[in-house]
Formats: structure tokens, sequence, C-alpha cells
């Protein structure tokens, strides 16, 4: 794969193309579901950190939605916004989760009012599975367009200090976000040859500036 462009699939789905999609019937429960961070791909079912976009104030432990979605981490919810863990159960999200050569990326998410926004990256032929698979979940009127460029109406991932990213990545990449936890601050700690003062500092740093930006462009 090494020596393939990586391109990237854009696909936009109004309200009314997705009215008999699954994953629809979260818009009765949030304004806006949008992806944040991919945060484990090795599980039967894939897992994000996404921000919401409340209705209301609401309890969001162990809430879930069968057959779609699960929350199974809150990192904080303010009453309008929560970002939080999820398990991702419909049938668009486990096309790409079953696709070795393609991942979600933002700006990826669903909303009432528009519908939904997903961007996917990888190889030509990866993203030509997930087009070849979409067609056979979504009507014919959906556009799907693969392009070199990233286009978009929102705002990627807030860019993170290097040091700072390289403890969030490990942090992910040992599954320290999963339910539960893979490993310890203390193991990360270990691994990076740091303390664990300095790795905790890391991650309530990069957290807060996830949160913040992504709370930001809620509004």
């Amino acid at each position: 794969m090494s020596n393939q462009i990586l391109r990237f699939l854009q696909l936009k789905v109004s309200i009314e193309q997705a009215k008999d999609a699954p994953g629809i019937v979260m818009t009765d429960f949030f304004h806006k579901i949008e992806i944040v961070s991919p945060v484990s791909w090795s599980e039967e079912y894939p897992e994000y950190m996404v921000n919401l976009e409340l209705f209301q104030e609401m309890e969001l432990e162990n809430f879930s939605i069968e057959g779609i979605f699960e929350v199974i981490r809150i990192i904080s919810n303010d009453g309008n916004n929560a970002i939080v863990i999820a398990r991702f159960r419909g049938p668009v999200l486990m096309l790409i989760h079953q696709i070795d050569e393609c991942w979600i990326q933002t700006p990826s998410a669903l909303t009432e009012l528009n519908g939904l926004f997903l961007t996917v990256h990888g190889t030509t032929n990866g993203l030509k599975s997930f087009r070849d698979g979409i067609k056979q979940l979504l009507p014919d009127s959906v556009k799907v367009r693969i392009t070199k460029d990233l286009k978009g109406d929102w705002i990627a991932a807030p860019k993170l200090p290097e040091r700072r990213k390289q403890v969030m990545d490990l942090a992910v990449k040992r599954g320290y976000y999963q339910t539960p936890r893979k490993c310890t601050q203390r193991e990360l700690a270990e691994e990076l040859g740091v303390r664990q003062g300095t790795v905790a500092e890391h991650l309530q740093s990069a957290e807060g500036t996830i949160i913040m930006s992504w709370s930001e462009q809620s509004n």
C-alpha cells in the first residue's frame, strides 16, 4: 500500500435520502453527531470519539440506540454538548470498518438539518470498495466523489504539538481510551521514557484542546 496514492472520498446524504437508513434515528436524540477521532479499529465494532450536540440536557451514562450506537465512556457533558467514546453498529460505519484500505476522517458528521456528510481516506482500491458497498445501502441519487483534495464545510480536528500528538497517538494505539482501558498512564510513561505526570499533562491538554475546538465549532 505504501506505493499507492491515498485519496479522499466525500459523501453527502440529505435527510430525505437517508430516511430509510437505520442510523438516521440518531437525529431523534441529537442535533449533531460529529466524528472527532477514531479510537479502536481492532474490536468487532468501530469506536470513535464523537462530539454530540444535545437537544437538551440528558443522561448519557449507558445510553444506547439498539443496533446503532452505544456510549461507552463520557469525557465531558455540559448539557449542550458532550464529548464521548461511542461504539457504532450502523451499516455505513461498519462498511468502513470492514475495509482494510480506507478509514473515516474529519470532517464527518450527521445533523438533523443537513443529513450525513462523510469523509473517507484510503487507497483507490479501498475507496472503490466503499463506493460499491455504499451503493447497496443508499439511494442511487446519492453522489460520491473521490478526489486528491479534501474539501468540506466543517473544520478538521485541531492540530496538536508534535510531542502531545505522539502521546495521544500512543494512548489510542495501546487502548487507553477503550472501555475497559487496555493500559495505564504509568505503562504509557514507561514506554515513552517519561514521568507519569508528564503523560497525564499531555493527555489532559490534548483532550482539552479537542473538546474546546469542537465545542466552539458547534456554536
